[in-house]
């Protein structure tokens, strides 16, 4: 039977869809997402604002009875950090619940890195031989995973994300490049301190954030993700799109190939974050993941491993 998983992110709302694969994994069926920035503004109130709940929570219903529609006996919903964060977070989830019978199932930041990093492991070549360090950036927060051989030596949640970035210091275009700087130079000493660096290796960087800047890269008019997935990003090119984005006014950005316009107003915040995390590991490349959560949630369905506890 088909089994689907809904993330609800700080920015997006995702869906994979997918059955039991021959080899225990599984086969994903389709994978989308769309934006509906649920974190936008909690950063000053430290709440969900009724209009970012309503139009998220019908995005997770839509998806839900899309999920239905194509068959799923089994969906499970999860949150990250704007559901961890936010005083009225289960306001949010009640909703949900009237809306298509779901409950949220709000995952700890360290749950979210762990998941978000076997994603990656199972996924690309040579992810377990090493000393490796995976992150994912998203919309409230980024998740990093510390690996040797394949073996988890720590996963941490850091408050920084693209779209509380923008909030803070980004809200207008273009930006301010003193702004762009320090706030840079803030998050690698936040991200050296958390431990990143700690030890040279293999990098891979995953979330909407990193796979956009990929796409860029390419110069995709449309997105595929056989091609992403895998692929390097280098440093020379993320201190590129850093300093193209700073410079640009919104429309400017919706207007580069490659670069979905829903996410032009928080890809600067989302550049610095992967700049720094690159700057605090030292490295000049990272591997791009087009996995993430969701996809290892999807496999441990379809493998009847059940569902991860709050």
């Amino acid at each position: 039977m088909k089994k689907a998983v809904i993330d609800i992110g700080t920015n997006s709302v995702k869906l994979t869809l997918g059955e039991a694969a021959a080899d225990g994994g599984a086969r994903m069926i389709c994978d989308m997402n769309v934006i509906t920035k649920l974190g936008e503004g909690m950063r000053a109130s430290g709440a969900l604002s009724a209009e970012a709940m309503e139009r998220t929570a019908q995005a997770v219903a839509k998806f839900a009875a899309f999920a239905r529609a194509e068959g799923a006996d089994e969906i499970l919903c999860v949150g990250t950090m704007a559901l961890r964060r936010a005083g009225n977070a289960a306001d949010f989830s009640s909703r949900v619940r009237g809306l298509c019978g779901l409950g949220v199932t709000v995952l700890p930041g360290e749950a979210e890195a762990e998941l978000s990093s076997l994603a990656a492991i199972r996924s690309i070549g040579g992810a377990d031989e090493g000393f490796v360090t995976i992150f994912d950036t998203g919309g409230g927060s980024t998740e990093f995973v510390f690996l040797n051989d394949g073996a988890r030596l720590e996963a941490l949640s850091v408050e920084a994300g693209a779209v509380t970035l923008t909030d803070e210091y980004f809200a207008k275009s273009p930006a301010n490049p003193q702004t762009v700087c320090s706030v840079t130079a803030s998050l690698i000493k936040k991200f050296t301190e958390a431990g990143v660096g700690r030890e040279a290796g293999r990098v891979i960087g995953a979330g909407g954030n990193v796979t956009a800047m990929a796409a860029v890269a390419a110069g995709m008019a449309e997105y595929d993700r056989s091609k992403i997935h895998g692929s390097a990003l280098t440093k020379a090119e993320v201190m590129r799109q850093v300093a193209l984005y700073a410079q640009s006014t919104a429309e400017e950005r919706r207007a580069i190939p490659g670069l979905s316009p829903k996410r032009a107003d928080i890809i600067l915040g989302g550049a610095c974050i992967i700049l720094a995390a690159m700057e605090a590991a030292k490295v000049d490349e990272i591997t791009v993941s087009d996995r993430s959560l969701r996809h290892e949630l999807l496999r441990r369905l379809c493998a009847g491993e059940g569902a991860p506890e709050a």
